[in-house]
């Protein structure tokens, strides 16, 4: 079902821009085809005031420490090589973090991401089309951050969750933030996504796979829902680092059911085609 567009469900550059209509356009277009650039929401600072048509904020946060746990602010790089590729399927303004690239930095500083917000900052979430959540360790909100988060989300941001990680341990962030989300939007309200969802099939048909595999526990993909419209989209594979790893120093390993920097590619740019038509 396609949502009725109005100021209290999109904002800013990702508003909304009909779901068939994008499918549509991408699917019979060829690369570079272009989208309208939608005007900002009434009332609120417009997040594409630079006049991009694709954010990425990155939630900075803190978290109780698992054995070896990585920051918020890993692998810039790989939020700007998604970024390079979406631009190759379909012709878009988008924001470059500078300054990086693949697996340099380890760790960004706040100006090598489009943007950057805190749980805390309610106002700077929901402002937010996309919210976008990566490390290792132990995630622990505080009441009032589970309510920012409802907020953000029920009035039409969305949140990507995608565990990263580094040590054995492989899902601290992911079975953590699954406890958190049930917290803010009720028990039960984390599920599994069903692999014929339109999410694994809108530009790239990953039907047969699902949510890509790089490391990690392979719980499969887990969405909070708002009606019919994925809010949440909780992801414990760690395709982030398959959006760094460019040059397949890490990954694939098809022997191990390990997939590499192309499908975790076609998975960003699926999510992000989502977060535009819905």
């Amino acid at each position: 079902m396609t949502e009725t567009p109005d100021k209290t469900t999109r904002r800013g550059c990702l508003r909304f821009l009909g779901s068939a209509a994008v499918s549509a356009a991408l699917l019979s277009a060829a690369p570079g085809a272009a989208l309208t650039r939608p005007a900002a929401r009434e009332g609120q600072p417009d997040p594409s005031a630079d006049d991009y048509d694709v954010i990425i904020a990155r939630l900075k946060f803190n978290y109780s420490l698992g054995p070896r746990a990585a920051n918020w602010n890993v692998y810039p790089g790989a939020d700007r090589y998604l970024l390079e590729e979406l631009t190759k399927v379909v012709r878009c303004k988008v924001k470059l973090p500078p300054g990086c690239g693949g697996q340099a930095p380890g760790e960004g500083n706040d100006g090598q991401f489009n943007a950057v917000v805190t749980f805390d900052d309610a106002d700077g979430m929901r402002r937010q089309p996309l919210l976008f959540l990566t490390g290792e360790g132990i995630l622990k909100l505080t009441a009032a951050q589970q309510a920012n988060v409802k907020r953000a989300v029920t009035e039409g941001s969305f949140l990507l969750i995608d565990d990263c990680v580094l040590a054995p341990s492989g899902d601290l962030l992911f079975q953590s933030a699954y406890k958190e989300l049930e917290a803010a939007f009720g028990k039960g309200s984390v599920v599994k996504i069903p692999k014929t969802h339109e999410i694994f099939h809108n530009v790239y048909d990953l039907g047969a796979i699902g949510l890509p595999y790089c490391q990690g526990k392979n719980h499969g993909a887990h969405a909070v829902f708002v009606g019919d419209r994925i809010g949440v989209f909780l992801s414990p594979t760690d395709i982030h680092c398959g959006w760094a790893d460019r040059n397949h120093e890490w990954f694939p390993n098809p022997a191990l059911g390990v997939h590499g920097y192309k499908e975790a590619i076609q998975m960003g740019i699926n999510i992000l085609m989502y977060v535009m038509s819905h």
